[in-house]
């Protein structure tokens, strides 16, 4: 079987088990729609496939209860094996190092991958350290060289994406759709203390600011006030990226040098963003980094007045980061770049990211 899509050309098509979560607008949910959509047959494999039982439940028994952890794991790497896979890809984090231990038993010769799309302080019990995976794939170059360097791993820096089938632009214009959405910065995602105390720092400096996402504890009574109650995902999501006149993305301190998928997707749907700076974005912009970012709260808030009040710019800023995040981040772009690390088809590439540290 060959399928073409974009710069990649597929010479035969594989049997891809992915393990994680099965929700919608999850990291595992847009892997596997690239996969497939590369011509890829994928299945995704979550703890509910093998007990009866919440992959929540299941995350905080297995932190109290080893047999338990290690039963169901055990339960899980025959059910990745029963489905015959030419490549396993998990994305958990916090599963039983006797999962991989398992598969290889079961499957020799098939590579085991480990993708990690989260901040260094979301290592849990370092299970996937402990874990003898044949490849290591992490979007922070500090994650992979420690893995390198100190472990001898097999590890290697791939950067996040968006969904393009997924995060669209609506098919309105910027400035008519930031009038109907009437919002002058958006934050969304989950609020914990660090996001919510910098939204809480805009709003002090007078700025009007719209919350959504998962509610986090100590939100602070201008945050609450600020809360939508919601968690934006699928058409809403590209709505309100798109027609907010400024999406704050305050990533997480922990990523060291990297950024959040969060960083992609706004691009991808045509949002003009500020976010922190980090040195991986003047890898991944299209437009100058200094442009749409920050290095301290006060430059921020300094950013914000001023784009608020350069319509013309912020769009034609948004639009040359659309356009180039299109061309270059997309998940279908990191799917072939994974593939082609690990040397299992024959793949044309014009990517232009660089993928060594």
């Amino acid at each position: 079987m060959k399928s073409t899509t974009g710069d990649f050309n597929w010479d035969n098509a594989m049997n891809v088990v992915l393990v994680g979560s099965r929700l919608f607008d999850s990291f595992e949910y847009h892997l596997w729609d690239s996969f497939k959509t590369l011509g890829h047959d994928v299945t995704v494999l979550d703890i509910p496939d093998v007990l009866p039982v919440s992959a929540r439940l299941h995350y905080w028994l297995s932190r109290f209860n080893e047999p338990y952890d290690r039963l169901v794991n055990a339960r899980l790497a025959s059910k990745i094996a029963a489905l015959r896979p030419d490549l396993v890809v998990i994305v958990y984090r916090h599963l039983h190092p006797i999962l991989v231990e398992h598969i290889k038993q079961y499957l020799p010769g098939v590579p085991v991958v480990q993708l990690n799309p989260d901040a260094l302080s979301n290592l849990e019990k370092q299970q996937i350290i402990a874990a003898d995976f044949d490849y290591y794939f992490s979007k922070e170059p500090y994650i992979v060289d420690f893995l390198r360097t100190k472990l001898g791993a097999n590890a290697h820096y791939l950067p996040e994406g968006f969904n393009p089938r997924i995060h669209q632009k609506p098919i309105i214009d910027k400035a008519a759709a930031e009038a109907q959405t009437n919002i002058d910065v958006l934050v969304y995602g989950n609020l914990y203390a660090y996001r919510a105390r910098m939204a809480d720092r805009l709003l002090r400096a007078g700025i009007r600011v719209a919350v959504f996402g998962a509610e986090g504890p100590y939100l602070r009574r201008a945050v609450q006030s600020a809360y939508r109650g919601q968690y934006l995902v699928g058409a809403e999501k590209n709505r309100l990226l798109y027609g907010a006149r400024i999406v704050f993305n305050n990533l997480h301190y922990a990523e060291v040098t990297s950024v959040n998928q969060k960083y992609f997707e706004i691009n991808g749907i045509g949002g003009f963003q500020l976010c922190d700076y980090k040195p991986t974005i003047v890898d991944y912009t299209g437009v100058p980094a200094d442009a749409v970012t920050f290095r301290t709260i006060d430059e921020a808030i300094d950013k914000i007045r001023y784009y608020l009040t350069h319509a013309n710019e912020r769009h034609e800023l948004a639009n040359r980061q659309y356009t180039h995040f299109q061309q270059y981040h997309t998940l279908d772009h990191r799917v072939g770049q994974l593939i082609h690390t690990l040397g299992m088809h024959s793949l044309v590439s014009s990517t232009g990211i660089k993928l060594t540290v």
